[in-house]
């Protein structure tokens, strides 16, 4: 009796411990842990054909007409692993898949929640340069915004996101009122759900297909910052 006794107070005392360690992380360490693991895939978790998602009025890079492939990605601009694929493997596309109008890019926000507001921030600021001038402008921001955050939900200030408007001729105060208005926040959400519709559950991810005469993209899923080859072998089967 007195082992089964010493037996059940070790259990009680350990599990003691593991709460104790656990109530003393910080959240956002914690946070950090889970934007790792859920970002980190490297591998395509879908292999199932005729995935699809339209591509409504989002930014996208390359000519709609012409194009007979699509990418669209979903992103967070907090992401550090989103920011590795825009880092190294985002201007190999652009040069092999975009700029010969093989196929377009588009860019749908999946801001994570853990890296809120940060992230929706960076998106709206995103989508106040698309608004106030094209598609083109908008990826200028894209990259601006990728290369200035501090990521991890650390975001930028809106003084600097002013000054990084006004510095590819931006009007700043019209910039100002749109970035502190509430214009885009049905706008995001609806990317989230479309993400999330079609089995999007970390970032960045990515659904590569062929792009249809009405402007929906059918494919796979690719997620994580992958290779430049990983997208070439699936954009290649299409």
């Amino acid at each position: 009796m007195k082992n089964a006794s010493d037996v059940f107070i070790g259990i009680i005392v350990g599990v003691f411990l593991t709460l104790l360690f656990v109530k003393g992380n910080n959240s956002s360490e914690i946070s950090d842990t889970v934007a790792t693991t859920a970002s980190r895939t490297t591998t395509a978790i879908q292999n199932v054909s005729n995935i699809s998602t339209p591509i409504g009025d989002d930014p996208y890079l390359g000519d709609i007409n012409k194009a007979k492939l699509a990418i669209v990605e979903f992103s967070d601009y907090e992401c550090p692993f989103c920011r590795k694929f825009h880092s190294e493997t985002f201007n190999q596309i652009i040069k092999e898949y975009i700029d010969t109008n093989k196929a377009i890019l588009v860019y749908k926000d999946f801001p994570l929640s853990f890296h809120e507001p940060a992230a929706s921030k960076d998106a709206i600021a995103a989508n106040c340069v698309k608004k106030l001038t094209d598609n083109k402008k908008y990826f200028e921001m894209n990259k601006l915004i990728f290369e200035n955050t501090e990521a991890n939900g650390k975001g930028i200030t809106d003084n600097k996101f002013i000054e990084l408007a006004k510095g590819i001729g931006i009007n700043g105060n019209d910039f100002s009122k749109c970035l502190t208005g509430n214009e885009f926040k049905d706008e995001i959400v609806g990317d989230i759900q479309e993400g999330e519709k079609i089995g999007i559950n970390g970032t960045p991810g990515f659904l590569i297909g062929k792009l249809q005469k009405d402007n929906t993209v059918v494919g796979e899923i690719l997620s994580g910052a992958q290779p430049f080859s990983e997208f070439q072998k699936l954009l290649d089967k299409f």
